[in-house]
């Protein structure tokens, strides 16, 4: 019997989900702002049951999880990882962690059911991770707006007389954060 044509997804999404929790996880638990750290509280125990679903189906299905195989979203999970347990502002890692949002970006779960044989259980665990999904898009997108729009406004409090002087003054924090992180990361080395 072939493998059926959907395990690679079922797949990619087990992989990037267990990445998707420890990376919100880690985040949450060094987040400053309290409302941003409870959406990603909840954000990241949705990423991680559906890391383990998608995983306890692939086993119904006779299949076992193969990171090396999987597509990944997280190009450079290990840096992404790092600025979430970064003491930056949470303002400055929604700009490194959430900062390509693209709102008017395609759907990306549109041709998940283009598969025809998806069987009625997988189907039915797709149907719900999707749903989750946008949902946790949702709130999340609503946190980092809030986040950022109460930093903006702090910085041009600080005395910024520019959307142009803010962003300068955001990526100099930056630029001084990365640089304690360079320092920590040659003393662990």
């Amino acid at each position: 019997m072939s493998q059926p044509s959907f395990i690679p997804l079922l797949n990619s999404i087990a992989v990037n989900e267990a990445k998707g929790e420890k990376l919100l996880q880690t985040w949450a638990d060094n987040a400053k702002d309290l409302d941003l750290k409870a959406a990603l509280q909840f954000v990241a125990i949705r990423e991680g049951e559906h890391a383990w679903a998608f995983t306890k189906r692939m086993c119904e299905l006779g299949y076992e999880v193969d990171e090396e195989s999987a597509y990944q979203v997280f190009k450079n999970f290990d840096e992404l990882l790092a600025c979430a347990a970064s003491d930056a502002s949470d303002a400055e890692k929604v700009a490194i962690l959430a900062g390509n949002r693209d709102k008017d970006a395609p759907d990306p779960f549109r041709g998940f059911f283009n598969d025809t044989t998806i069987d009625p259980q997988t189907g039915e665990l797709l149907g719900r991770y999707i749903a989750e999904e946008r949902d946790s898009g949702r709130l999340l997108s609503a946190e980092y707006d809030r986040v950022c729009a109460a930093a903006e406004g702090n910085v041009r409090a600080n005395g910024a007389t520019s959307e142009m002087e803010a962003l300068r003054i955001c990526v100099s924090e930056l630029q001084k954060d990365v640089a304690k992180l360079r320092k920590k990361v040659k003393k662990m080395t």
